[in-house]
């Protein structure tokens, strides 16, 4: 089955290697030089009517939020600080003045009050399906710039955000399930931890970071890959909110299977130094008001191994996959 992994592995086997402080693909957005001192940090995401989304369950203005904060959260990744955007769109027969209109009033205002200006894209007609494309261009200074290829043997791995909601929340959609509007917010109106990224940028003993948004599992997993390494994730440390806790009593539904692989969360997952893990976490509850959770550590074995009570737990779910429909 073609996947997003396959596609991409291809593509760094036949692209040319960048030159010099140049970071292609394979992380959550590329990277370009601007000074010896800083660097734009450039992200892409393709958004398509039901495989990304579905209109009959949201609003034009909860859909433009979306588009936009889904590249925040790329931006984020990297301890970056966005400015530009650039948007393209598909456009069906079926959408009409209005409902356009009232998209790109959404995209533009929230661009605003993220402190994006909005300098270009594109527009055409599309026969069938809208089709959404986002570009994020950000700046960073060098030394605050965070990749997916640092994390150490013995970091602590952490996770900045909720887990499993947004998943959740989509089935409570897909299900047309009365009730849990907080959750379906959470898939409809995802909010980037862009001030926590630039937080973390600032922080050396920061070791990796990338954003989740295919699923804690897989998204590890991409992160050990690209540094080397392995992790050991404690269930235990897996702690459902309240309100996911209850709704997935409500659908008969498997809480920690959302935790570990639903789409969307966009969290924060971090590598940290254990010598200054406490502290660091410490900070970061005093700076944003809620904790920073410890679930792990990294290994020098190259797997993701799920554990409780130190037992070697096996995986049984199948990962979120961009190449499955909603």
């Amino acid at each position: 089955m073609l996947s997003e992994h396959d596609i991409i592995q291809k593509l760094q086997e036949i692209v040319d290697s960048p030159p010099c402080g140049v970071k292609g693909i394979g992380d959550d957005a590329a990277v370009i030089p601007l000074s010896e001192t800083t660097s734009y940090v450039i992200s892409k995401d393709l958004l398509i009517e039901d495989t990304h989304f579905r209109l009959h369950y949201g609003d034009p203005e909860s859909l433009s939020h979306k588009v936009l904060h889904v590249n925040l959260s790329d931006i984020a990744a990297m301890g970056a600080e966005p400015q530009f955007a650039l948007l393209g769109l598909s456009i069906p027969p079926y959408l009409n003045q209005t409902w356009v209109d009232r998209f790109l009033e959404g995209f533009v205002r929230e661009s605003k009050k993220q402190s994006i200006l909005l300098i270009g894209g594109d527009t055409t007609a599309s026969p069938q399906g809208l089709f959404i494309s986002v570009t994020l261009i950000g700046k960073a200074q060098n030394s605050h710039l965070k990749f997916r290829n640092g994390a150490n043997p013995g970091d602590i791995l952490c996770v900045a955000g909720s887990l499993g909601e947004a998943g959740a929340g989509l089935r409570a959609l897909e299900k047309d399930i009365i009730g849990l509007e907080s959750l379906k917010k959470k898939t409809l109106r995802p909010e980037a931890l862009i001030h926590e990224g630039i937080w973390f940028g600032q922080r050396p003993d920061v070791t990796a970071m990338m954003d989740i948004s295919d699923g804690l599992y897989i998204d590890l997993s991409r992160l050990c890959q690209a540094s080397c390494v392995g992790a050991t994730v404690d269930l235990n440390a897996l702690h459902p909110s309240t309100i996911l806790q209850e709704a997935c009593q409500m659908m008969k539904l498997d809480s920690l299977e959302y935790m570990l692989i639903g789409g969307e969360d966009y969290a924060l997952l971090v590598t940290i130094s254990p010598d200054v893990h406490q502290s660091t976490s410490r900070d970061f509850t005093q700076a944003f008001g809620y904790p920073l959770i410890p679930i792990g550590k990294i290994t020098k074995e190259r797997e993701v191994i799920l554990t409780q009570q130190g037992i070697p737990q096996p995986f049984a779910y199948t990962p979120f996959s961009h190449f499955r429909e909603l």
